[in-house]
This record gives C-alpha cells, sequence and structure tokens, in this order.
C-alpha cells in the first residue's frame, strides 16, 4: 500500500489505515455548499494519486473495502511530529478490534443550531442562555433522534456487497454474506465490543455514563464510543472538554459511502435528516415545559416523543438493536410495523411542512420538501427503490471488477 498523498492542508486526512483517506469539510449553513466541497476534495485526490511515479491509483468511494491479501497487509495511519499519538492511538485499535473491522468508511454528519436559537431557547423556557442550557437541549436531541437512528440507516443502507476476503476477516458466516444492506451498521459492523447504555437524563449524566466505560476500562476515551449519535464539544474532543465547555455539535454516524454519489450520500436524503431533525426540534419545543427538562432517568420509564412504535417505552439497548436490525436487506418486508410508523412519520412531517409553507416561513433553497419526502417514501415500499438493491443488482455479476470500471472512467 502506497503512502498517504502529500501535500493537502487539514481538509484532506486519513482514517484507520493509510490508505483511507478521509474529507473533512468546512461549516456552513447551508448542504449544497458542504456537498460541493466534498466533490472538489475528492476531485482534488484523484487527480493527484492518478499520476504518482508508482503507478497510478484509484479512489474506491464504497463502505466496504475491496480485497485484502492478509491483515498483516494492512497499514495503519502513519502521522508523525505533534500528531503521532494517532497512530499509536490505531494501533491501540488494531490490537482490541483486529484490522480488518477497521476498514469499514462511511460518512459522518455534523449538525449544531445557530446562536439565535438558544436565545430564543431560553425565552422559552425562562433558563438562562448559556453553555449549560445548550448542552441540556443537545442530550435531549441525541436521545429523541437515537430513536430514529434505525429509520435513517433503513433509507440509507448502500453497501450490501462485499468481497469474501472482507466479511470471512470480519468473522460473518457464509450463510449471512447476503442478509444485509450495510454491514458497517450490522451486529459484525463498527461497534465497541459491548453495547453502550448511555444516561439522557441531564448533561451531567450523560458524561457521567460515557466516563464509566473509560473508568472500568471497557473504552480508552470518548472516541473510541462506537455509537450512532454522538455529542461533541469544539475543538478537542476529550471527556474533560466536553464535560467543561459543553456540547457545541451534534454527530450523527451510521451513514454508508453511497457509490452512486459523488458527496458519498444523496443530498436528498441530507435534506431528509434535516427537515427530521427540524421536525424533532419543533416537537421538543412544543413539549419543552412537560418534558424537555425532567426526564426520568429509568430509561424503561421515560417518556420518548420520537416515534408511536415505543408505545412511549424503550430501552437503550433496544434501540441500538433495533438500530443493527435496520441493516438488514430486507428489513421493511420482514418488520411491516415498523414500515407503517415510518410512513405514519413521514405523513406527518407532510403535514407539518405543508402548514409551514403555508404560513410563509423560510425553507432553505433548493429544498423541494413534498418531492424529499414522496422519495423516501417510495424506498419504504418499493424495494427496486432502495440504494442496497440496485447496488446488488448493478455489481452482483463481479462487485470488485464492475466497480472499478465504473472508477477507471469517472
Amino acid at each position: 500500500m502506497t503512502p498517504h498523498p502529500e501535500g493537502f492542508d487539514d481538509r484532506i486526512s486519513r482514517d484507520f489505515s493509510e490508505g483511507q483517506v478521509e474529507f473533512i469539510s468546512g461549516v456552513y449553513d447551508n448542504l449544497e455548499d458542504a456537498c460541493n466541497e466534498i466533490c472538489d476534495l475528492q476531485c482534488m485526490v484523484e487527480g493527484a494519486i492518478i499520476n504518482r511515479p508508482e503507478g497510478g491509483e484509484y479512489m474506491w468511494t464504497y463502505s466496504n473495502p475491496p480485497l485484502f491479501l492478509e491483515e498483516n497487509n494492512i497499514r495503519i495511519a502513519e502521522f508523525s511530529g505533534e500528531k503521532e499519538e494517532k497512530t499509536t492511538y490505531r494501533a491501540y485499535l488494531a490490537e482490541k478490534y483486529g484490522k480488518v473491522k477497521m476498514l469499514f468508511s462511511g460518512v459522518h454528519l455534523n449538525y449544531s443550531m445557530p446562536q439565535e436559537f438558544f436565545g430564543l431557547l431560553g425565552k422559552l423556557t425562562s433558563k438562562k442562555n448559556d453553555s449549560k442550557l445548550k448542552s441540556e437541549w443537545y442530550v435531549k436531541l441525541a436521545d429523541t433522534l437515537l430513536s430514529d437512528s434505525w429509520l435513517i440507516v433503513a433509507l440509507t443502507s448502500a453497501s450490501p456487497m462485499a468481497d469474501g476476503s472482507f466479511l470471512t476477516g470480519l468473522g460473518v458466516p457464509t450463510e449471512e454474506w447476503n442478509s444485509y444492506a450495510s454491514f458497517r451498521n450490522s451486529p459484525y459492523g463498527y461497534w465497541n465490543l459491548f453495547l453502550p447504555e448511555l444516561s439522557y437524563s441531564d448533561f451531567s449524566s450523560y458524561v457521567d455514563s460515557i466516563d464509566r466505560y473509560i473508568q472500568n476500562g471497557s473504552i480508552q476515551s470518548i472516541q473510541e464510543l462506537y455509537y450512532p449519535i454522538r455529542l461533541k464539544p469544539a475543538g478537542e474532543n476529550s471527556l474533560e472538554h466536553l464535560r467543561n465547555s459543553g456540547v457545541n455539535h451534534i454527530e450523527l454516524r451510521m451513514l454508508d459511502l453511497n457509490p452512486m454519489c459523488c458527496a458519498g450520500v444523496a443530498r436528498r436524503d441530507l435534506i431528509f435528516i434535516h427537515l427530521l431533525i427540524a421536525y424533532r426540534t419543533a416537537e421538543l419545543l412544543r413539549l419543552s415545559s412537560e418534558t424537555l427538562w425532567e426526564c426520568s432517568a429509568d430509561a424503561e420509564n421515560r417518556r420518548f416523543h420520537a416515534c408511536a412504535v415505543w408505545n412511549g417505552r424503550i430501552s437503550e439497548r433496544e434501540r441500538l438493536t433495533l438500530h443493527r436490525q435496520a441493516s438488514r436487506f430486507y428489513f421493511w418486508e420482514e418488520n411491516p410495523g415498523f414500515q407503517s410508523c415510518a410512513l405514519q412519520l413521514l405523513d406527518a412531517m407532510q403535514d407539518f411542512y405543508t402548514a409551514y409553507e403555508r404560513e410563509g416561513m423560510y425553507i432553505p433553497n433548493g429544498y423541494a420538501i413534498s418531492d424529499v419526502i414522496e422519495f423516501e417514501c417510495q424506498k419504504i415500499l418499493h424495494p427496486d427503490q432502495r440504494y442496497a438493491n440496485r447496488i446488488r443488482k448493478k455489481y452482483q455479476s463481479d462487485y470488485i471488477g464492475v466497480r472499478m470500471d465504473e472508477i477507471r472512467t469517472g
């Protein structure tokens, strides 16, 4: 494996291995600009590696890697100087989880609310507009969105094909090689050696619940918490910094790399996620006087605002189990109850935004809301509209060969 290409700024880095390029966009107030920057960064790297003296190379834009000969050939990302500790950390991960699992790639979507929002939230709740209010809000939003993570997985899974060498390395039984639309989100995917159970009763309890796993040696740091949704501070991502400075943004980590999209994820899917976050935000604001600041620490008795399918009761472990279950190739057919729940939610969102537009409220440019929601409905109802089905049909004859032909021809 050749070294990571040099000469780029901090927007182009590495993930676990030396061959895993990581793109880091700037912070934007609209999705279009963020997607365009990711596409531009990809073009920069592709232009640099195609003309390498040691031989032309190509970007493999897919969540599952191509074949590899053996685990020893997987080269850990090599950082130097002030960043050398990153290599040390990756060596620790390789020893604990194996190098094969670290070869998954995906999209992390970071989202934050504008500062003006927290001024309004403070007035609504009669709370002081400070970092504590901000952190408590993000904890409640993360709690709610975690109950929706299964839906995002089911709508965006795009990695049903994988080489046998990779699946064997993951320990996937051969009878399950065709069972998943997203191996990365499946039980064989990017998870800790245990299923974390975090507290969302308040910000302090949330941080303490993570610290408990650090103190008992389950994880080394907050960075090792492999969780669908994480709360992060600005700057250094450490538990101490999170506790002291508070939450800056929420990170959604369940999106597959979609090989049919330049930015690695369909823009309509990003718009839908944005609409879902805004819809849940409106729900939380409406319920704020009732429950937002008075959630029970007992997960079994917690009152969720997220999805009627729960009937108000679900444990943390059940939410994560459902998230992993949603990665199955035939999830919608195997779970008609969740199909009905998803359609009811999308209908409610459609009604909400129809009224929202009727009142002349702000809609970002390019947000064809009805079309976006209908686009997601079609994936729920029709298997041939789902990414995983389309990808399997396209690549099943020669997964690596057909994909490489596409990459070479642009």
